[in-house]
């Protein structure tokens, strides 16, 4: 989509789109929970005591940083959704960008994006939370293959 205008249903689409970022957090907070187990197995004492430590760490650490981009994401889904409601787009950009100002949440200066830059930037949130999973999800394999070898 090159056009700066955007149908409602462009907007819709594009929430639905980011909606899946839900399954993204789900499967991180499971990934979480096995590491919180892996953490408190007793042979994970002797694991992580030295370098084991070092790959259950980035799985944590990933995992809230997927947290974050969850919320960013799962934010911005919430955002298009509402946006479609209004059937002419431009209207809805601003009305979004004067919430978004009035919320503190968006930097004066930025608002005035077409829809087109506004998506790249949801989706690219949604990246790096893909991201972030996969990096937590390859750090805790890492540390569960040093638990039971």
């Amino acid at each position: 989509m090159t056009s700066p205008v955007a149908t409602s249903f462009d907007l819709r689409a594009m929430a639905a789109l980011l909606a899946q970022g839900r399954q993204l957090h789900a499967l991180s907070l499971l990934l979480l929970a096995a590491a919180l187990l892996l953490a408190a197995l007793p042979a994970a004492a002797v694991a992580t005591a030295t370098p084991g430590a070092l790959p259950l760490a980035l799985s944590f650490v990933a995992g809230l940083l997927q947290c974050y981009y969850a919320l960013r994401v799962d934010f911005d889904a919430r955002l298009f959704q509402a946006a479609s409601e209004d059937e002419d787009s431009a209207r809805a950009a601003q009305r979004l960008d004067a919430s978004l100002l009035a919320l503190g949440l968006l930097k004066p200066g930025r608002e005035g994006r077409d829809w087109p830059a506004r998506w790249r930037g949801a989706r690219g949130l949604m990246m790096r939370q893909a991201i972030a999973l996969s990096v937590q999800t390859a750090a805790l394999v890492w540390a569960y293959g040093r638990v039971w070898a």
